[in-house]
């Protein structure tokens, strides 16, 4: 279920046990040396909001446990301010347990949200008949298990043999640039092919498409659904090939030293930034003379 998949969580005491999974992955590729002694990454307000989205469109009766209204704490001063040393306790220790504290205003949205996500024809079509938070699991020869967590497998048959993913976001619906700057900047098309291919390891409903469901994250929470396409699926599986055995050895060994540490290397000179650089001091010598 979709409660002991979150609860499934990994121990760095313990790493060789697992379970590996999207995020652990990509986090350890970013930093091996981070991914042990660092801080993992904390709640954002966006985070929360998408985590509040998916509960009300995918798994409704799990609301109260996932989620209290801030009004809720019997501490909140007049104004229903946290404030007191009583009601900031109150909330922590729910906190603590995974609950996420929300006001009825961001309820509200969410539920427009949904609406409008059910409501829209591409979109509703979609999760129409879906089975909603998937939870998979599989363990490799290597021993250790990879979970993944779907959140739409669609029955329709134009979208039988894809997989679905919600995504709430900043970005510009109306921009291609935009939303591939999204994926590039997240890395969705390697979650695209981790779960593509733990899903047909487990399941004899096989299925090769990666879809989707991208919706802002203000109102009026408009909707736009894209299809990653080959080279999106081939880059994430190269990744993939790349850092995950990388991932497995530091696990099995418990060991996470930085690549930097012994060896320096040539930088070679191909950030986007200094291209724009280039162009704008070529616009000011032409028009300078």
């Amino acid at each position: 279920t979709p409660a002991e998949y979150h609860a499934w969580e990994f121990d760095i005491e313990q790493p060789e046990k697992g379970p590996i999974s999207n995020s652990l992955l990509k986090r350890f590729a970013k930093s091996p040396y981070a991914f042990k002694h660092g801080n993992a990454p904390r709640p954002s307000t966006a985070l929360n909001w998408g985590s509040l989205v998916d509960c009300l469109a995918f798994t409704p009766d799990q609301f109260e446990h996932e989620f209290r209204f801030k009004s809720d704490n019997p501490f909140k001063s007049k104004n229903g301010a946290i404030l007191s040393k009583d009601a900031k306790e109150w909330q922590a220790e729910r906190q603590e347990a995974g609950v996420r504290f929300i006001s009825e205003a961001d309820h509200h949205n969410a539920a427009l949200a949904v609406a409008n996500l059910t409501g829209e024809p591409a979109s509703g079509e979609i999760l129409e008949g879906a089975d909603y938070q998937v939870a998979l699991v599989h363990t490799p020869d290597h021993g250790i298990p990879v979970k993944a967590l779907l959140d739409a497998v669609p029955s329709h048959l134009d979208h039988a043999d894809s997989l679905v993913d919600l995504k709430t976001t900043s970005a510009n619906l109306y921009s291609d640039a935009g939303i591939a700057r999204e994926i590039g900047k997240w890395k969705y098309h390697v979650q695209a092919a981790l779960y593509l291919n733990i899903y047909n390891k487990v399941s004899d409903d096989y299925r090769n498409r990666w879809q989707i469901i991208w919706q802002s994250s203000t109102f009026p929470f408009e909707v736009r659904v894209t299809e990653l396409d080959e080279d999106y699926l081939s880059k994430g599986r190269a990744y993939i090939r790349c850092h995950l055995p990388r991932f497995i050895r530091a696990l099995q060994a418990n060991r996470f030293e930085s690549p930097f540490r012994k060896a320096s290397g040539y930088l070679p000179m191909y950030s986007s930034a200094f291209y724009a650089e280039e162009e704008e001091m070529e616009l000011l010598t032409s028009l300078e003379g």
